[in-house]
């Protein structure tokens, strides 16, 4: 588990996570009782999001689903808020499905990474989601939407909700916002229709086991599918030259990221050879600019490595990184041994969808 949350801490802002918990209770019953809207496409709408902090591994499963999609030939786009980039309070394109048009100043980093690696699919961020999505369906032709973090944006309705649950924190404590890394209560998974556990191949089973005792604890009955994180290899960033996981082994590396599970990261590279001499973390999602760079450059001045590695999330918010050192991109993919019966689930859902285009939704 990568987060903690000390005591003093939750003593100190306990009186802000009581409005935090009160409100998110509050909201969930008005969507409930149908005080609160929601918006309906008369296209098929996939969630993916997840109860807890960021770091469940959303942006690749997100492409590695998008891409299932693509290839059934649906004509997708996702739908994202855009955390990182400006806020965007009308819908912002990313990608018509040739590749980014924006950069992740703008657009934020996650939905960039997915325009470049989904060159086919459209992309559009906008902090109303809906709206996002409607500009897919009339500006893109897109025949499905796939909501990237959708869980809490009830505003849409959609006819499939995918949990994501990270292998190694679970839902932690089992507490909300700030003592704890949930959301909203843990009794809002039964809003979910499947959940997918993620994370490194060792760890997933005995996650998952555990995520389906909470589920009978619970009285509830969700399929759990496992998503296996699988270090894909490496992208050379001056020369965009890929190569294989296993190219970088006994070299001595910095790595850098920018990410929710930073710990990840430097596990996968450990588990494929790579001997880590020194790392650097940045605040999630953070901008890396001119004093971020210098201090990547001091660091690798000061171990000399034989290469530096980053996330793909991280190169997309990099402008010109010149160093000493080759400078690699680890990319990551998802990949799930129960492929058949997820997929099955998926589309049973969406054929349901496009022959009762205006049924009820959640």
């Amino acid at each position: 588990m990568e987060r903690e949350f000390p005591a003093w801490l939750c003593a100190l802002l306990y009186p802000a996570g009581l409005v935090y918990r009160s409100g998110v209770v509050l909201r969930n019953r008005l969507y409930r009782r149908g005080a609160l809207p929601i918006h309906r496409l008369d296209i098929p709408v996939v969630s993916v999001g997840n109860l807890t902090l960021g770091g469940t591994g959303k942006t690749p499963f997100v492409a590695y689903l998008a891409a299932r999609l693509r290839e059934s030939g649906r004509r997708v786009a996702v739908a994202s808020r855009g955390y990182g980039g400006f806020p965007q309070h009308s819908p912002l394109v990313v990608s018509d499905g040739s590749g980014p048009v924006v950069s992740a100043r703008e657009a934020g980093d996650e939905p960039v990474l997915l325009a470049q690696a989904l060159p086919s699919v459209g992309v559009v961020v906008c902090r109303d989601r809906a709206a996002a999505a409607r500009t897919a369906r009339d500006k893109l032709r897109a025949d499905l939407v796939l909501l990237d973090d959708g869980f809490q944006h009830r505003r849409l309705a959609r006819d499939l909700d995918l949990l994501l649950v990270a292998a190694g924190e679970r839902f932690g404590n089992g507490r909300m916002l700030p003592c704890g890394p949930l959301r909203e209560p843990l009794g809002e998974i039964e809003r979910c229709d499947a959940l997918v556990v993620t994370g490194a191949v060792e760890e997933l089973s005995q996650a998952a086991e555990q995520v389906r005792r909470l589920l009978r604890q619970m009285k509830l009955d969700r399929a759990v599918f496992l998503a296996q994180r699988r270090l894909d290899g490496f992208v050379r960033l001056d020369t965009d030259e890929r190569v294989e996981p296993e190219s970088l082994k006994g070299m001595r590396a910095l790595a850098f990221c920018g990410i929710a599970r930073p710990l990840s990261f430097e596990s996968d590279l450990r588990t494929h050879g790579v001997e880590l001499i020194d790392t650097l973390r940045f605040r999630d999602h953070q901008i890396l600019g001119a004093a971020e760079v210098e201090t990547i450059r001091k660091a690798v001045s000061r171990s000399r490595p034989d290469v530096v590695i980053t996330t793909e999330k991280d190169r997309v918010r990099l402008g010109s990184l010149r160093l000493t050192s080759p400078v690699y991109a680890a990319r990551v993919r998802m990949l799930l041994p129960d492929e058949e019966g997820f997929l099955s689930l998926v589309t049973k859902r969406i054929s349901e969808a496009d022959r009762h285009p205006a049924g009820p939704r959640r």
